[in-house]
């Protein structure tokens, strides 16, 4: 199914859903027209739910918890047992961590689709699917992405929306808001500051729901995520750890693991026209999803910035005849990326 019948089809179940809700195009939190292909929460909410049930042997449809404003942070799993917790390698993806960045919800939902809709006709997600149980998160930042959209306009807003006490600024960059490393360069002390690191790790709460699912994973003591991937725009950049530092051998990184995340980050780049690089490299930042969960859990941890590139004034924002073109982009690197646990 192509995505206009999947967002007609998620439409009708917002209206299910939401009964005494307004219809979803005509809400005081809508995408500008132009860009309606991207989904608001409600609608993800409902498109989430329409894909868990027209596939209940692969997908199961949960949540991490909720947000500031009190949204479910949703979190799909797929794999062929989906309800057993199996001896499998692991992979966590997820996206909009950033209010702004809503692209990378919709490379998140469409990698859902790819696999739910592929399994059993194509051989590569088949295979995936049955080997791997994958965790896919499209929309870490609901309460900042709604925000972003409000009064059916763009605010560029990249934080959350958690008040910040003796200021009257808003919210705090969820991605500098990770435990390691935290308050580094490519963060701010100041409330104001897009790139607020919050006063303290772990104060916003979508930082620690992501945190605590990822603690859930350690099972017997072993770290069952392989690896995972954070989705952003943009830039058109598959990055490595670390950001904090462009030392591309700190004391933080063992042996040999430098070059595995090259490679990972290499053979995703090679198949999306994107450049890859440490993340340091290009420049600093503190406090991230990316480097906490390499360092902290030794999970081969990338970011993916998706298109278009870093020149363009306002790229968070990509029409609605340019969405599709930019998310089959990433199909070869994605898949390929899920497929990468051995190393």
């Amino acid at each position: 199914m192509n995505r206009e019948g999947r967002l007609a089809i998620a439409l009708v179940a917002v209206a299910l859903c939401f009964p005494s809700a307004t219809p979803a195009h005509a809400t005081s939190a809508d995408f500008p027209a132009g860009y309606t292909a991207h989904h608001t929460y409600p609608e993800l909410h409902a498109e989430l739910k329409q894909v868990a049930a027209a596939h209940p042997d692969i997908v199961s449809l949960r949540s991490m918890g909720r947000s500031y404003e009190g949204r479910k942070l949703f979190i799909v799993k797929i794999s062929d047992n989906v309800s057993t917790d199996e001896i499998e390698p692991e992979v966590y993806v997820d996206g909009g961590i950033h209010g702004h960045e809503h692209l990378s919800t919709e490379q998140a939902l469409e990698l859902v689709h790819w696999l739910a809709d592929g399994y059993g006709s194509d051989a590569q997600i088949t295979a995936i699917v049955q080997s791997t149980e994958i965790w896919i998160a499209p929309l870490v930042n609901p309460d900042g992405a709604t925000f972003d959209i409000s009064d059916g306009t763009f605010h560029r807003w990249r934080k959350n929306r958690q008040p910040n006490a003796g200021s009257a600024e808003i919210g705090t960059d969820i991605n500098r808001n990770f435990a390691f490393k935290w308050g580094g360069k490519g963060s701010s002390a100041e409330p104001g500051h897009q790139f607020f690191r919050g006063p303290s790790a772990w104060s916003t709460p979508e930082a620690r729901r992501i945190r605590d699912f990822v603690r859930s994973r350690v099972i017997g003591g072993n770290q069952q995520l392989r690896l995972a991937l954070t989705i952003h725009s943009h830039g058109e950049f598959v990055m490595y750890p670390f950001g904090y530092t462009s030392d591309p051998q700190p004391v933080d990184m063992r042996p040999g693991d430098s070059d595995r995340l090259k490679s990972v980050a290499d053979g995703m780049a090679e198949r999306n026209g994107y450049r890859a690089l440490q993340a340091g490299q290009l420049y600093r930042s503190s406090g991230t999803f990316m480097d906490w969960a390499y360092a902290r859990h030794r999970i081969l941890a990338l970011t993916l910035e998706m298109a278009p590139a870093a020149s363009v004034e306002d790229g968070w924002y990509v029409s609605d005849e340019d969405v599709p073109r930019e998310l089959e982009r990433n199909r070869d690197a994605l898949l390929w990326f899920l497929e990468q646990w051995w190393r």
